[in-house]
């Protein structure tokens, strides 16, 4: 499952990229990013390739479960940004 618009733009922040580094690292367009990023219709490619990337940087996506929305984790550095725990931000 490929994570929404937002959660994308979380985990790059995440990992502490600007668009341009991150695009260019998982072999996408910028634009492409941007429309992944923003919920612009994008290439299913580019979001596998993007998701892909993140995820070998060491970022966990946690999909939804038992109420709650998606999260992430960052195994190299051990943050936690799962939407419980951030109180009012949602990241569905």
């Amino acid at each position: 499952m490929i994570a929404p618009p937002n959660v994308l733009r979380a985990a790059r922040e995440l990992v502490g990229m600007k668009q341009v580094d991150a695009a260019e690292a998982a072999g996408i367009s910028r634009r492409s990013l941007q429309r992944l990023e923003t919920g612009e219709r994008g290439w299913a490619n580019a979001a596998v390739l993007l998701q892909t990337y993140y995820e070998n940087q060491g970022v966990v996506f946690i999909r939804p479960a038992n109420g709650n929305g998606w999260g992430l984790i960052d195994n190299a550095r051990g943050d936690d940004y799962s939407s419980d725990k951030t109180g009012t931000a949602d990241l569905d």
